[in-house]
């Protein structure tokens, strides 16, 4: 049975746990199936929407035979670690890589995803939604379509009015597609995001995220070695980076090519046959007007051969889009504005969701860190990183040399808890920035000027 002594407070080691029930829950009968787990894989992911996991098991009592497993059975997990736990009955939906190692002994994978989205993939939404902000209507497709209970439902205020025809979707992807035109009340652009966590179900701003305060901080420390601080080493294994992996620390061209810096929005009025033009530009419309998770932002004055910034080339991402801005107020429409739909606000949320989305994740890292249940996406943690950069000896490591940069406030943007049979527990976590924790040089260069300008070949 997977279950350490230490739980509650009382946990002695980093990767300690408390596996409370592995129940599997099937027509016939109720088992406990800690003995045969291996490894546990739960699941969270701020860009997928649902939760997911998977359970390794090794089989000795023809579980799947005995008992009819056919995709409709139930998990009930648990699992503590001091002050955090996980606690929900899944949908095993999937078995896979079954393989017969020996006599008598099975060894396969049961996949599993919560209730709510599965029962989701089972209907389809096809409503008129007329006169309704954003987050109503997501609430409706949260309570009314999947039956969810309000204490499981986090959604932000939005604000205009929208008349919307839900085209046929599942509610997972209904609300996947509200995303888009979402407003944030009290925030500017366009960044909502529905996402399923160990909480509940959220349909939130990203800024709204970007206002909490960290759940807690974490370093990267090379053990025996280094300026340690006032931090023992098992202190250290609980609050630090076991390994870290940069997924992104930049790339311009990336953020060139997808609006992240600069775009044009054409939206054309077919009724009123008028046009309008939409200019984002990263510096105007995202650094001074944005929540950032940190305060510096991500490039800086470099020009180009025009003498323009990456911020003023707005012709990097062009988009033509259908508008109805204005409809209610033009001439032949006035006297009857109940004939067209509110405002989509298409010139809003197409240039600031494709910016916001961008920039949401243009830093990514990839961290292996102790086990913690509160470990979950959508909250953020607070990270120092080392510098390679050498003081005296060549090795920034040893010295305690930090990245500025790169360190600071970062989104949990994905999350695998990962629970072995050999009592470790271990969190795999992807986080991701808007933004750098110092500001960048500026350019003031002749000899590189000559080089953009053509004039030289370097």
């Amino acid at each position: 049975m997977a279950e350490t002594k230490a739980s509650g407070n009382n946990t002695r080691f980093p990767d300690d746990y408390s596996l409370t029930k592995l129940l599997l829950i099937t027509p016939k009968n109720t088992i406990d199936i800690r003995s045969m787990m291996v490894e546990i894989s739960y699941y969270e992911d701020i860009f997928r929407g649902s939760v997911t996991g998977e359970i390794l098991i090794s089989d000795s009592i023809s579980m799947i035979d005995r008992l009819g497993l056919c995709g409709g059975e139930f998990l009930n997990l648990v699992f503590k670690k001091a002050a955090g736990e996980v606690s929900k009955i899944f949908r095993i939906y999937r078995v896979s890589e079954r393989v017969l190692q020996k006599q008598e002994l099975e060894v396969y994978t049961l996949h599993f995803c919560s209730e709510e989205f599965f029962y989701s993939e089972q209907k389809k939404i096809s409503n008129a939604e007329k006169g309704k902000k954003i987050s109503e209507i997501a609430n409706d497709v949260l309570s009314k379509e999947l039956l969810i209970q309000n204490n499981y439902i986090n959604i932000d205020e939005t604000k205009g009015l929208y008349d919307l025809i839900v085209p046929y979707k599942s509610p997972f992807e209904t609300l996947q597609w509200l995303t888009n035109y979402a407003l944030a009340d009290t925030y500017s652009g366009a960044d909502f995001m529905f996402f399923e966590n160990s909480g509940g179900f959220n349909f939130v701003s990203l800024q709204k995220l970007y206002t909490q305060a960290a759940y807690d901080s974490y370093k990267y420390d090379i053990k025996n070695i280094g300026d340690l601080g006032s931090d023992s080493e098992l202190q250290r294994d609980f609050k630090g980076f076991k390994s870290y992996t940069y997924l992104d620390t930049f790339d311009t061209l990336y953020g060139t090519v997808n609006g992240a810096f600069a775009s044009k929005t054409l939206s054309i009025d077919p009724t009123t046959r008028r046009f309008f033009e939409t200019n984002f530009d990263y510096n105007k419309d995202y650094y001074f007007k944005n929540v950032q998770l940190n305060n510096s932002r991500i490039i800086n004055n470099t020009p180009n051969r025009e003498k323009k910034r990456m911020n003023e080339m707005y012709d990097s991402t062009y988009k033509v889009v259908v508008s109805n801005k204005g409809q209610v107020k033009a001439k032949g429409i006035a006297e009857e504005p109940w004939s067209v739909q509110n405002d989509v606000a298409v010139e809003t949320f197409v240039p600031y969701r494709t910016a916001q989305m961008s920039l949401s994740h243009y830093t990514r890292l990839k961290v292996v860190l102790s086990g913690d249940p509160n470990l979950s996406v959508g909250r953020i943690i607070k990270v120092t990183l080392p510098s390679s950069a050498s003081k005296s000896d060549g090795v920034g490591y040893n010295e305690g040399e930090i990245d500025y940069y790169h360190s600071g406030r970062y989104l949990i943007s994905a999350v695998r808890h990962m629970i072995k049979a050999d009592l470790r527990y271990e969190c795999v976590l992807e986080v991701v920035k808007d933004s750098l924790g110092i500001d960048l040089p500026n350019w003031n260069n002749p000899g590189i000027q000559n080089i953009v300008n053509g004039v030289t070949r370097g």
